[in-house]
């Protein structure tokens, strides 16, 4: 039986080793840009879970969310629909951690399933969590399965030295980087690398409006 290590990340590019939880701005709430809540995460340690009412979670319990996506192909859903700051889903900036890391703390590919679906194995409201609705509606899809989207019950906890954090562009990364080195000491999370994400992914669509 293979070990985890051995699944084929690193041979297949349409696979990644890496799970991306990205973060949007919650002005009309806190005031909060994408950018003070990626700051919010680095030093409280934590992401803290969606609800029902704001992330769309199915059941009673919250869940943190992330995309399992490669990381130049982020682009294509950082894109004038989800990326609008004005009813934004996601914006990019966000964290980056393992596969490995993610499983041995809970995370789990969600199930892509219909109510009907979802009622007919009984799946229990206290996992229900773990679903994301997948069905025709009116003759249109409901779909999300371009996210490849895995969840983690409750709260995530960070690792205090992270892979990378993601920021829009050159300047988001230099002024983190200052606020890291000026203000160490508020920072649970650290992270090893800031990786501006219109260089990574050569431009971002949205942002030729």
């Amino acid at each position: 039986m293979a070990e985890y290590e051995d699944l084929p990340f690193d041979v297949r590019p349409d696979l990644s080793p890496y799970i991306t939880h990205l973060t949007k701005n919650t002005q009309a709430e806190d005031g909060y840009t994408a950018f003070d809540n990626l700051i919010s995460i680095l030093q409280s340690g934590e992401i803290w879970g969606s609800s029902t009412k704001k992330g769309f979670i199915k059941g009673s319990n919250r869940a943190v969310c992330f995309m399992d996506i490669p990381l130049n192909s982020l682009k294509y859903v950082l894109d004038n629909k989800n990326a609008n700051p004005k009813h934004p889903r996601y914006e990019p900036f966000g964290v980056i951690i393992t596969k490995k890391l993610a499983f041995k703390n809970g995370c789990r590919p969600v199930l892509y399933l219909s109510d009907e679906e979802m009622r007919r194995l009984r799946i229990p409201v206290s996992e229900r969590w773990r679903v994301v609705k997948f069905e025709v509606v009116r003759n249109r899809w409901i779909s999300w399965i371009h996210e490849r989207e895995w969840r983690c019950k409750g709260n995530f906890k960070m690792p205090t030295t992270p892979l990378a954090v993601l920021v829009k562009n050159t300047n988001d990364a230099r002024k983190l980087l200052k606020k890291i080195a000026e203000e160490s000491g508020k920072f649970k999370v650290k992270p090893k690398s800031i990786i501006p994400l219109t260089v990574l992914c050569q431009g971002l669509p949205y942002l030729k409006r």
